[in-house]
């Protein structure tokens, strides 16, 4: 039930994902929703967990490098927008989470909250933290702020706008390669805008 829950909350959103089209897919009786969950929001908040923990068996499954050399804070930012990126549009159960909250931060539900104390601030707190190694000391929290908020959005555009580049991008494709190709774009994309920002702020700098 949870497996179909996820399935349909991250392809449908909330308000259209009913309790009985779940159960239908699940093959389970609506009744049993009600009675572990106690209602749809319940399940909703259970779906998260879910695929949270989908997220993370994958994440531990994955081979183990060893231990890996000091990476420069661009390349640090670097992996961590194409991996944010890839993580949003690959297929399969482990992105399911990624692709849960993207559309929670598009169609905020009453999960909001409990999602932003749980994910999104750590999440946030680590990309503020790699973009200032990124732009250096002189740009305000703000614009550092503004600067985040711009990768994200990236990100989950490509990730709940798919129809649109169907329509008027038919090129860009979604497949493996296609994907690692968004993600490589959005990163080098990010990193040239901060070091154009951060020349900028830096040149205000010597000039004050």
């Amino acid at each position: 039930m949870l497996q179909a829950a996820v399935q349909l909350f991250a392809d449908e959103g909330y308000k259209l994902a009913s309790v009985r089209r779940i159960c239908v897919a699940a093959h389970v009786n609506v009744a049993m929703v009600n009675y572990y969950f106690h209602g749809k929001e319940e399940l909703y908040l259970a779906a998260f967990d879910h695929a949270r923990a989908l997220a993370r068996a994958s994440a531990a499954a994955a081979p183990d490098a060893g231990p890996a050399a000091p990476v420069a804070p661009v390349e640090q930012l670097r992996l961590a927008i194409e991996a944010m990126v890839f993580d949003m549009l690959r297929p399969g159960p482990a992105s399911l989470f990624s692709r849960l909250v993207a559309r929670e931060l598009i169609e905020p539900t009453a999960a909001i909250h409990m999602l932003a104390e749980r994910d999104v601030r750590a999440h946030h707190a680590l990309f503020t933290g790699l973009i200032r190694g990124v732009v250096g000391a002189a740009m305000p929290d703000e614009v550092v702020q503004k600067c985040v908020f711009s990768v994200f959005g990236q990100a989950v555009f490509y990730a709940r706008s798919r129809i649109v580049h169907e329509l008027v991008a038919p090129e860009i494709t979604y497949d493996e390669a296609g994907t690692a190709s968004i993600a490589q774009h959005v990163a080098a994309f990010s990193l040239a805008a901060l070091a154009g920002l951060r020349r900028q702020y830096d040149d205000a700098q010597m000039l004050a």
